[in-house]
């Protein structure tokens, strides 16, 4: 129901928890994916009271209803005809509210306004980006990007904060030339990294593989966006930071196993994985043996 004053709510906040009646199966709440939030709900039908957030939010229904989700924005009502893939963009700071008679299952992907321009830094000197607050009946790749990191959430990790900076890097492109007001072009990469700015970016991988490396730091090293840098660096190496930093620190773990100084659980906590299984996982998956398997082998 529209009120005469919007509540302003904050994705973060305590009372974001009380905007729904149902509390989300499913969130990054204790996790730092660098201004990106992933909320998974399940529903039962209810009236939302108007709102207000500073974030933006991607509303991504998961499941068909029976009948169509009554929605204000800025006043005015929209049926939003929900099924798998739909996707809502509740624009930061607008007046909002909605309404669903039947069970209502669905993500929201909410991220800072920033993360937009940081993606556009390399070309442009705009500080922020205006999006488009549309009903797209179909959008495969948001929903795609929505259920790899739900994923990455029910795995406990198993990627890694780059590999969750991935994902925030397509999906911030993906807004940037679909649903923004402008649409923004990204530059070619035609040469990758100076073989300086490589070495460098590889040095720096190589003495930290121990701590949680963010896309963000790596861009940053190069004075460059995170999408522009990451187009670069995988041009350059054949490999995305993500992948690049998985292989090493296999390598790493390799060569530590022939060692035979540490136990497995250590190694995986010195190359700086979230769990030995995760590091087992990588390990098999590119070696082709388990940790244990190759320790036997040699």
């Amino acid at each position: 129901m529209a009120t005469s004053e919007a509540l302003k709510i904050h994705l973060t906040g305590e009372e974001f928890s009380n905007l729904y009646p149902n509390e989300a199966l499913l969130s990054n709440d204790s996790i730092d994916w660098g201004g990106l939030y992933l909320h998974y709900y399940r529903q039962s039908p209810f009236e939302m009271v108007e709102h207000s957030c500073p974030q933006h939010r991607l509303v991504i229904n998961d499941r068909t209803l029976q009948s169509p989700i009554i929605e204000t924005f800025e006043g005015e009502i929209y049926l939003n005809l929900a099924s798998p893939g739909t996707v809502r963009v509740l624009t930061a700071n607008a007046r909002t509210s909605a309404y669903w008679e039947t069970e209502h299952q669905f993500m929201m992907l909410a991220f800072e306004p920033e993360l937009l321009t940081r993606q556009i830094a390399d070309t442009t000197n705009v500080n922020s980006v205006e999006l488009l607050p549309i009903i797209n009946p179909s959008d495969p790749l948001i929903y795609h990007i929505g259920l790899t990191l739900k994923a990455e959430l029910e795995s406990g990790g198993l990627g890694g904060r780059l590999y969750v900076d991935a994902m925030t890097t397509a999906l911030m492109a993906h807004l940037l030339r679909h649903y923004s007001v402008q649409n923004y072009l990204f530059p070619p990469a035609v040469n990758g990294l100076p073989k300086r700015r490589l070495k460098q970016i590889v040095d720096y991988i190589h003495d930290h593989l121990d701590q949680e490396l963010t896309l963000e730091t790596l861009a940053a090293i190069a004075y460059m966006s995170p999408s522009y840098f990451s187009r670069l660096f995988k041009h350059s190496t054949g490999l995305s930071p993500h992948q690049y930093v998985i292989h090493c620190r296999v390598e790493r773990g390799k060569h530590l196993l022939r060692q035979g100084k540490l136990s497995i659980a250590e190694i995986a906590d010195s190359l700086g994985f979230t769990h030995q299984s995760h590091f087992s996982h990588h390990f098999k998956r590119l070696v082709g043996h388990t940790p244990k398997a190759f320790l036997k082998s040699q």
